[in-house]
């Protein structure tokens, strides 16, 4: 594994080197192997385990620093409280991959914490960053997955785990935020250069770099939520520290599929005031990029920065478009604008699964209505609902099966249901991790039909839609 180590040369004011520490007999159960060989890891040489595990220590491992906004309140201090970035690794495609341990133990950032994590957290990222990326949607992946007989305390004791993630980078809003408020001007160039220099190198050729990068951010960001929305990805802690300078979702916690159609759905049992819900992501994403802003106060004026920002409602509004014109099959935006609407407050009348439906949808074939009315109890409704949308799917260019076959590339079929990462979690700590496998299988190709799966399509027994997930998570 050759290690290069790109953002341990900010120097010792961006962190601070700490060592991963082993759990009690710990084990490697489950390493993604298309990613590693795409990364060229060989997970299994004992060289590459006892670095990983811990075993061997790594000088050049470290613990970044960063602030953040959470829940709307500044914390000016936070940082990787269990997580050690080992270095980054070059892909296949010539790009830089941050490797990232969490629950590595404690760093100086762990503040009341015990720096771990537990297996049922590391099983719910791992699952999510991976079905998430099978969704097209940037992300954060999971690349190896370590349990052990040391007893974690949450709620109650639990196994601890360690999980090893890769992203184009883990840099966040709340790095910028915390050299801005500590007034190290010098500190935060020396960030935004680094950014430029492995993130949006493109940038170096514009006019301004600065402002074509922070133009870029609000483009990835705007696109991110947009994909969000449409798959019905609730993230749960959109918190500064939790968003990425690259545009890719980070930091699963208590994220949630949506099941029965609500734009009100908090899928957060510690937001209790809803702040995260569903339908307030576009505009949480645009407060976080607010608070981004301000960190180049002194770089820009308020005028260009303000400009900046007004790109990101055209950009999630034109994105959710396009994504929502091919998950109902349609090609007119005037045509969706009408639809859509009516449609959500049918599925929030009926308590519809979202992901079911859609899928539904795109299997349905011209004037045969039942496939979609035995799913309701109001069918007229729906009924007059299918009549206008059929005439427009009359109306479009490309053949009914043309775009039938897209929405079945668009709509999947399985999404990670909280009963169904639950059910798995159970036989983890039982040491089975067959179930697990079976569900990664199907979240990886989410589009396809996998029969001998199909249960994993089903909608939750009503058990599963009470399960409650939080911080702790």
């Amino acid at each position: 594994m050759n290690l290069e180590h790109h953002y341990a040369t900010l120097g010792d004011a961006f962190y601070t080197h700490v060592a991963i520490q082993p759990l009690h007999e710990q084990r490697l159960v489950e390493f993604n192997q298309a990613l590693a060989t795409s990364l060229s890891v060989d997970i299994k040489s004992p060289e590459t385990k006892a670095l990983l595990m811990g075993e061997t220590v790594l000088p050049q491992g470290l613990s970044m620093v960063y602030a953040g906004h959470q829940f709307g309140g500044f914390s000016p201090q936070l940082g990787d409280g269990r997580g050690v970035l080992l270095g980054e690794v070059r892909g296949q495609d010539g790009l830089l991959y941050d490797l990232h341990m969490k629950g590595a133990g404690l760093t100086p950032y762990s503040r009341r914490g015990d720096g771990r994590a537990v297996l049922r957290s590391c099983i719910r990222e791992y699952l999510a960053s991976e079905a998430m990326s099978a969704l097209s949607i940037p992300s954060s992946r999971a690349l190896a997955l370590f349990d052990s007989r040391e007893a974690v305390y949450r709620e109650r004791p639990e196994p601890g785990a360690m999980l090893l993630r890769t992203a184009n980078g883990h840099i966040r809003f709340g790095h910028f935020e915390f050299f801005f408020y500590q007034g190290k001007q010098a500190q935060l160039d020396q960030l935004v250069e680094h950014c430029l220099d492995y993130y949006y190198p493109e940038c170096r050729q514009a006019e301004q770099p600065l402002v074509a990068m922070l133009l870029a951010v609000v483009k990835r960001t705007a696109q991110m939520i947009a994909k969000w929305q449409a798959v019905g990805f609730q993230h749960g802690v959109m918190n500064t520290d939790n968003f990425s300078i690259t545009g890719e979702t980070i930091d699963y916690g208590p994220y949630g599929f949506m099941e029965d159609f609500d734009e009100s759905w908090v899928c957060n049992h510690s937001d209790y005031e809803g702040r995260y819900a569903f339908a307030r992501q576009p505009g949480v994403g645009l407060w976080n990029l607010n608070c981004l802003m301000r960190c180049f106060s002194n770089h820009l004026e308020r005028d260009q920065l303000v400009s900046i920002l007004q790109t990101y409602e055209a950009e999630l509004q034109q994105h959710y478009d396009d994504l929502m014109l091919a998950k109902t099959g349609l090609e007119k935006t005037t045509d969706l604008h009408v639809l859509l609407p009516s449609l959500f407050s049918l599925l929030t009348k009926e308590k519809m699964d979202y992901s079911v439906f859609f899928r539904l949808l795109a299997h349905f074939r011209e004037s045969e209505f039942d496939l979609l009315l035995d799913e309701v109890i109001d069918r007229q409704a729906l009924s007059n609902w299918l009549q206008q949308y059929q005439a427009a799917r009359l109306s479009n260019t490309l053949s009914w099966s043309q775009m039938s076959e897209r929405m079945l590339q668009t709509n999947p079929k399985f999404v990670l249901r909280n009963y169904l990462a639950h059910s798995v979690i159970q036989a983890a700590e039982q040491g089975d991790y067959l179930p697990f496998r079976r569900l990664l299988n199907v979240l990886t190709s989410p589009f396809e039909e996998h029969q001998a799966s199909d249960e994993l399509a089903q909608r939750s027994p009503e058990w599963g839609k009470s399960l409650e997930v939080s911080c702790s998570s």
